[in-house]
């Protein structure tokens, strides 16, 4: 399922956290030796530039999926410096705590600490969109040489009905069509019902062989009961979205993406 990356892991999660209240520290401590700006309206001022920053960036990830041009993202992080100081220096006024002499007077580091900070964000978004490509890439070949050892179309492959799972002295039964996906997990699979979540120690392979028609395998770590499917959308260029019906979104490759579109007759 599409994340943003900072909340991919509670390790990322941490350093964010962590490198949001630097930025905060530094800022007020900007303001304060610098700026000569009193404690209380430094903290109230670092706090609502850094947060405005902070969701600015959060959500530049994913309209950076749209921009690859590079003079258009420097045009998008000045914009976003412009907008972020004047809604800043808005609400400092509103609450009574920023003149107009003392917010000029500390409005290039103010601009510099920002752009900077923005670009470093835009240069890690960029890393990581190279790697996602990487690993797209290495995932359709993978992909494919799994389908090119797979057995052939007229050997019996017998397909199941229901899967089940074992959970401490109990044991579930799901019914295939109760399954709207299914997702990798190290070396298990988990198993996603509107009744809950299943864990099964099964491989990935194994469901793709044995299961209906109408389940795709859209990516190494998904795969997809098409009649669950509301819709897909494309997210970025040559990332696809697949909406299901009850508002799950998973993340398909190029080659899930063509399958998919052979299965659906699209």
């Amino acid at each position: 399922m599409s994340e943003h990356p900072f909340t991919e892991t509670i390790t990322r999660r941490i350093a964010g956290t962590v490198l949001l209240v630097l930025a905060v520290l530094l800022q007020w401590l900007i303001l304060t030796y610098y700026g000569q700006v009193p404690m209380v309206p430094a903290v109230i001022d670092s706090l609502i530039s850094i947060g405005l920053l902070t969701v600015s960036g959060y959500y530049c990830w994913f309209v950076l999926a749209y921009i690859r041009v590079w003079q258009v993202q420097l045009s998008l992080a000045l914009l976003v410096q412009f907008v972020c100081l004047g809604i800043s220096f808005t609400l400092m006024t509103i609450v009574d705590l920023a003149d107009a002499s003392s917010f000029l007077y500390t409005l290039p580091l103010r601009f510099i600490f920002g752009l900077l900070g923005w670009i470093i964000l835009l240069q890690w978004y960029w890393r990581l969109q190279q790697e996602q490509q990487f690993q797209e890439v290495l995932e359709e070949e993978r992909e494919r040489a799994e389908r090119e050892n797979t057995l052939p179309e007229t050997a019996p492959v017998e397909r199941i009905d229901r899967i089940s799972v074992k959970d401490g002295s109990r044991i579930h039964i799901v019914p295939v069509g109760d399954l709207y996906c299914l997702q990798a997990c190290g070396d298990y699979v988990t198993l996603f019902t509107p009744t809950g979540q299943y864990i099964k120690e099964q491989t990935m392979k194994y469901f793709e062989q044995h299961l209906p028609p109408t389940f795709v395998r859209i990516h190494r770590s998904s795969i997809v009961n098409a009649e669950y499917i509301a819709r897909v959308e494309l997210f970025g260029k040559d990332n696809y979205q697949i909406k299901l019906k009850n508002g799950t979104s998973l993340r398909a490759s190029q080659s899930g993406y063509k399958l998919l579109k052979e299965r659906l007759s699209l």
